[in-house]
């Protein structure tokens, strides 16, 4: 069971192996995975994401209040963020970078250009403007409860009155 306490309290212990064992497949050895996710509900939209290198050891991760305006632009959002703590651990050339979304749409806007909506073009200028800072990154498809921190984490920050980001 995750026990959202302890992020803010002990943000090591992220490490969670039944999380795991239930979808996560770990990176291929020198990548960086990072799960990310969006969550809407009646009222909020959320967004979060967790950093894990090749062993399965957490070394980032955020949740964050979104606002965009439906649960695509909520999954876009957290792909930005995420690529932005990417950027600012400064980590680009130490490690390859995969980011692993849950939601086959957005996945098939990332990888053909041609799906975009015309509503997301300035989002998707962002996103590729972070992607030229990153270097090497590969998008997949989120295995059934692979991003299951990461879906926990954007519920979170559908509550947070603030982004919360950390990294170590």
């Amino acid at each position: 069971m995750i026990q959202v306490r302890l992020w803010w309290f002990c943000p090591y212990k992220c490490n969670f192996p039944n999380s795991v064992s239930r979808g996560w497949c770990y990176p291929p050895h020198g990548w960086l995975k990072f799960n990310v996710s969006g969550i809407a509900s009646e009222v909020a939209l959320g967004g979060g994401g967790v950093l894990r290198d090749d062993e399965g050891i957490v070394r980032a991760l955020f949740s964050s209040l979104n606002d965009a305006c439906d649960i695509e632009s909520a999954k876009l959002g957290a792909i930005i963020t995420a690529l932005d703590v990417f950027i600012k651990i400064g980590w680009k050339g130490l490690g390859l970078l995969i980011v692993e979304i849950d939601s086959k749409v957005v996945y098939n806007w990332i990888s053909d250009k041609t799906r975009r909506p015309w509503s997301q073009q300035a989002t998707f200028a962002d996103l590729e403007m972070r992607i030229v800072c990153v270097g090497e990154l590969s998008f997949s498809l989120a295995e059934l409860n692979g991003n299951e921190m990461a879906d926990t984490l954007a519920t979170v920050g559908m509550s947070r009155p603030c982004m919360f980001k950390a990294w170590w």
